[in-house]
């Protein structure tokens, strides 16, 4: 399996990709300036990209030129790592190409589709509607099986065509299976299968997973990508560091995104916890992540 990694660990796409929060002010604006901080913060823990306009990033309670602005500023602040950002988060199918076209404008080095709400009951439609989508791109795509739109999931089969066919690059698996990731990397050994479950992260890794984009990154990416080495290099401390990031997962799901927001505060980054979709952060979560980063400052 591991020359399957090194394969794909020549493409610029693999590797763990931090996931970017987006800070607010007290008020539910953006707070630009610790946004720029923030960036300059993930960079310097080397990743191998950025995942700007996310999940974590709130993009479904984003205004469009909200979106490409923060996608502006972490290409610029990126340099040459990649930066990928999702461009179809409008709930009009129909301006999802102009989306596209002006999401390119800001010099994303790949673009994220994720499916439309409801779209995925027919999974013979949503491939239709990817292959247009791809077919349009002057970047390479990257799939998001996104939970905020369920059905969410993406058939193995419909993805295999569509990265034979349309050139789409990888996918974020977020079926939580190891079955699920293992049914994609099976299907398209050539494409990128990113993991986001963290508990199945050391397992699909050694399956042939060519990259990580978790939720755990949005604030402890260091941690993620020393996994990330320590599984490639078969090193036995890859168990010890996983459990540190399954305990990570298992606190910040307690009131995400707040928490992540918390955790990137308490380890420097003068970040609110405010968040638009008014989950604040309880004492339990906080407690949480608490203990978490005083029992890995050593890692």
């Amino acid at each position: 399996m591991l020359n399957v990694h090194k394969l794909k660990h020549n493409h610029p796409f693999s590797g763990v990709f931090s996931l970017l929060l987006t800070p607010f002010l007290q008020d539910g604006s953006i707070d630009w300036n610790c946004y720029d901080k923030y960036v300059d913060w993930q960079l310097s823990m080397q990743p191998n990209g950025l995942f700007a306009v996310c999940g974590s990033s709130e993009m479904g309670l984003l205004t469009l030129d909200e979106r490409l602005s923060l996608a502006e500023i972490a290409v610029k602040r990126a340099g040459n790592m990649p930066v990928v950002a999702t461009v179809n988060v409008s709930p009009d199918t129909g301006s999802h190409a102009e989306e596209l076209l002006r999401m390119e404008d800001t010099g994303v080095s790949g673009v994220v589709f994720i499916p439309p709400k409801g779209m995925g009951e027919n999974q013979e439609r949503l491939g239709a509607y990817f292959a247009d989508l791809a077919d349009r791109s002057s970047v390479p795509v990257v799939l998001y099986e996104c939970p905020l739109n369920k059905p969410h999931l993406i058939d193995p089969h419909v993805y295999s065509s569509l990265v034979v066919n349309h050139g789409i690059v990888g996918i974020k698996d977020t079926t939580c299976t190891i079955e699920g990731i293992e049914a994609k990397i099976k299907g398209a050994p050539d494409s990128i299968v990113y993991q986001a479950n963290t508990q199945h992260m050391l397992d699909a890794i050694h399956l042939g997973a060519g990259g990580i984009m978790a939720i755990t990154a949005t604030a402890a990416a260091d941690v993620v990508i020393q996994l990330w080495r320590e599984a490639l290099s078969q090193s036995d401390e890859a168990v010890k560091t996983h459990e540190k990031l399954v305990a990570l997962d298992s606190a910040l799901g307690l009131c995400y995104t707040a928490t992540a927001k918390y955790l990137a505060a308490l380890r420097g980054i003068p970040m609110s916890n405010v968040t638009r979709s008014n989950k604040s952060l309880s004492e339990e979560a906080a407690a949480a992540i608490r203990e978490w980063h005083s029992s890995t400052r050593d890692l």
